[in-house]
């Protein structure tokens, strides 16, 4: 089986735009082209690459420097794909392959790909946490005054959110906002994706996240995440720890949560869904676990620290623009971002 890469970041952007002719903003662009070597850190021997022919001399070198695998793809040997393995599916990464002469019919149909993008919204973590058992239940609302409502009913202490978006992007504090400027966010929510997420604010100790494959109708536990959001709640770096050091930090029991997520999964995703999945989560200040804050569809960046941590031992892994901070080393060494590592 050979299989073909594509880091494509901006693949939750694309799903809420909701076209296959959708172009990502200069960021998001910059953060895929400065990470188009990454899916080395998950490929196996003789899988491809599907990043610029002129990079294939820094792959070589990261081949022989932390002993990954993979090759950029050329005209040559794209019949000998097999299988297709995005960062995130949506239709623009649908016709991204179909553009780099993957066959049609080796590729989700439209028809999946609309699923997909449903699963993807953010009700789907509310209803893992309704099979979950879970009190404080997230409300979509789809008008201004339910939206409210829901809030009022908290207190004001919540989060709006909207339906597509993920790694802390998309999400807003309402204790931030003047009552007009929650109307005006409420209102713009509404607008552009249908309606808007309502979710109780909590006092956060640590965010972490469960990973997992779902295959054939069955989910299959990875490990565990942890890592840390800027204060707007936007990802921004992994903490490298085995996974047993991860568990004493969060005091949980990974065997026992994380079946009771993947039977959960099993129910909602894995009918639908083929591939890797994170389910994000927070460990509050009083102990609490919330099993549900998000679902993402794809890779993410702990699939990359579990596997970092594997080869290069603990650390910090960090997701930023620029030169890679002095003393670390770069993931992906690719000019324009740095994805990069900081012992400890």
């Amino acid at each position: 089986m050979r299989i073909l890469r594509l880091f494509n970041p901006e693949n939750d952007l694309a799903l809420a735009a909701g076209s296959a002719c959708y172009t990502p903003p200069p960021a998001a662009a910059l953060l895929r082209s400065a990470g188009a070597l990454l899916p080395m850190w998950l490929a196996d021997e003789g899988d491809f690459l599907l990043a610029p022919r002129e990079l294939e001399d820094t792959c070589a070198q990261m081949r022989e420097r932390f002993g990954l695998h993979g090759s950029i793809l050329t005209p040559e040997n794209i019949d000998d794909v097999n299988e297709c393995a995005p960062w995130g599916w949506s239709a623009a990464t649908r016709r991204t392959f179909i553009k780099a002469g993957i066959r049609e019919n080796a590729l989700p149909d439209s028809t999946l790909i609309e699923r997909l993008r449903s699963l993807s919204h953010r009700r789907t973590a509310a209803r893992l946490l309704e099979k979950l058992g879970f009190a404080d239940m997230p409300v979509e609302a789809h008008d201004r005054g339910s939206a409210l409502a829901a809030i009022d009913a908290l207190g004001g202490d919540a989060y709006i959110k909207l339906p597509w978006s993920s790694s802390g992007r998309g999400v807003f504090a309402v204790s931030n906002m003047t009552r007009s400027k929650l109307v005006e966010y409420i209102d713009g929510f509404i607008r552009r994706q249908g309606s808007v997420m309502v979710e109780k604010a909590y006092r956060k100790q640590h965010d972490f996240a469960m990973l997992f494959y779902s295959m054939d109708n069955k989910v299959t536990y990875a490990g565990l995440s942890l890592f840390d959001t800027l204060p707007g709640g936007a990802y921004s770096s992994n903490i490298l720890l085995p996974q047993s050091e991860i568990e004493r930090t969060l005091g949980i029991d990974a065997a026992i949560l994380s079946s009771k997520v993947g039977q959960a999964l099993e129910e909602i995703v894995a009918p639908v869904y083929t591939g890797p999945l994170g389910v994000d989560m927070l460990l509050t200040e009083d102990g609490v676990i919330v099993p549900g804050i998000e679902i993402n569809l794809r890779y993410t960046m702990g699939f990359i620290a579990l596997e970092v941590e594997k080869r290069l031992g603990s650390g910090i892994m960090t997701v930023a623009p620029g030169a890679s901070p002095e003393g670390s080393i770069n993931l992906s060494p690719v000019s324009g971002a740095a994805f990069s590592i900081t012992f400890r």
